[in-house]
């Protein structure tokens, strides 16, 4: 099958596949979600509280629910506020679709080859889903804080990288996530290649045997 129309299939039935089961692949990865969420808020005046899907109006749809508390410091037994932050699925589901796409399109010339990019691309992933959803769920707590701060600007850099991921940043870190997975794996490739013996004819030795 030629690259191209190889390219179209796979993005046609990922698609597909992302279509039907989003709000599936949410579910299972929330746990995922709730350690990354409960790391970050740790590192600030924040308690991440539940996580859910479901529909929520007005939201059209299903969306990935997350409830939050803010306080304004970490001494305060009182949180200020209460963040819900609502994720569309679909925006949920696009960073497995687009990263796991590329990968298992991209053309490899042996199985082994193949099992080293997929086995490269897991923690790629992981960091990728970090940054991109992990964030955006993220970004309402330190919005919170910026307001309760008293913040003549209370756009944070977490609202802005989360602006950058709604404005196709989403797609773009997605695809250089898949290209660097395959530069790594055909990196690992080349090391693994150069550390097989030569290879000969049997019972040639290498050596000059005088007699």
């Amino acid at each position: 099958m030629r690259r191209n129309v190889r390219y179209v299939v796979a993005a046609a039935v990922a698609l597909m596949i992302g279509t039907k089961y989003a709000e599936t692949y949410t579910r299972l990865a929330i746990p995922y979600f709730a350690v990354v969420t409960a790391v970050i808020a740790n590192q600030h005046p924040w308690r991440v509280l539940d996580f859910s899907v479901g529909r929520y109006p007005p939201d059209p749809g299903v969306s990935l629910r997350m409830t939050g508390e803010v306080r304004r410091t970490r001494e305060d037994l009182v949180p200020a506020a209460q963040v819900v932050v609502h994720q569309q699925v679909g925006e949920v589901v696009e960073t497995p679709i687009v990263f796991w796409t590329l990968v298992l399109a991209w053309p490899m010339a042996t199985l082994r080859r193949r099992l080293i990019c997929v086995a490269a691309g897991i923690p790629v992933f992981l960091f990728l889903e970090t940054a991109t959803t992990g964030c955006q769920l993220m970004s309402a707590m330190a919005d919170a804080s910026a307001i309760l701060a008293g913040e003549a600007d209370p756009q944070t850099a977490w609202e802005r990288w989360s602006r950058f991921l709604e404005a196709g940043g989403h797609f773009a870190l997605a695809l250089c996530a898949a290209l660097l997975t395959v530069a790594l794996s055909a990196a690992a490739t080349r090391r693994g290649g150069l550390r097989k013996p030569p290879t000969g004819r049997p019972g040639d030795s290498g050596s000059l045997r005088l007699r």
